[in-house]
């Protein structure tokens, strides 16, 4: 297993071509002061399908955002496996294949982790220890990359983990690891889309 820091990448074409289904899952653990509260703590995983225009990366329809909310895109390439909102963990599926023949403009998948009603409960990173992102084969299980989320981002509601980014045919994840401070509304905005009700 590859060890990931932030701004570090990986071939998964060349180092992984075999690999067609993967899994992304988000680990962590709520610290003291956050376990003390009475609002549940729920982490999410979701992903924007997007094409680059002009060198500027864009979601170009709304079925591109995949998260709790809106399970899979259209042609099914990405999905969200909604966990038992429990906390500990939750999962995304990226099928390259699949994404590759169904989606042939799409030349990335950004995958952000995201506090379900942060400004709400007033929760942010800072309550979070231990937070990690597994990149896994997921037909067999096998752990492929590991990227541990920095307590830079302490004071953030949503973490772009990383981007699965196409190049020269060859798919590849980067390893991004930055915070931002208004949850999906930030996303969603930056990547072409309109806002509706913030979380």
């Amino acid at each position: 297993m590859i060890n990931l820091k932030k701004g570090e990448g990986v071939n998964l074409s060349k180092n992984f071509g075999h690999v067609a289904k993967f899994k992304i899952e988000l680990d962590w653990d709520v610290n003291a002061a956050a376990t003390n509260r009475t609002d549940q703590f729920e982490l999410n995983v979701g992903g924007f399908l997007l094409n680059h225009v002009d060198g500027k990366p864009q979601c170009m329809r709304d079925e591109n955002f995949v998260f709790y909310g809106q399970r899979a895109d259209p042609t099914g390439s990405v999905t969200h496996n909604p966990d038992n909102y429990r906390g500990g963990t939750d999962i995304m599926m990226l099928d390259l294949d699949k994404l590759t023949t169904a989606n042939p403009g799409i030349d990335e998948v950004s995958t952000i982790a995201e506090i379900y009603e942060a400004s709400t409960r007033r929760q942010d990173f800072g309550h979070v220890n231990h937070a990690r992102v597994t990149i896994s084969d997921a037909e067999t299980s096998q752990a492929i990359a590991n990227f541990k989320l920095t307590e830079d981002d302490g004071n953030c509601t949503a973490v772009q983990m990383g981007s699965f980014v196409r190049k020269d045919r060859d798919w590849h994840f980067e390893a991004v690891g930055k915070g931002y401070q208004k949850g999906w509304a930030s996303f969603v905005t930056a990547y072409g889309l309109e806002v509706g009700e913030e979380e």
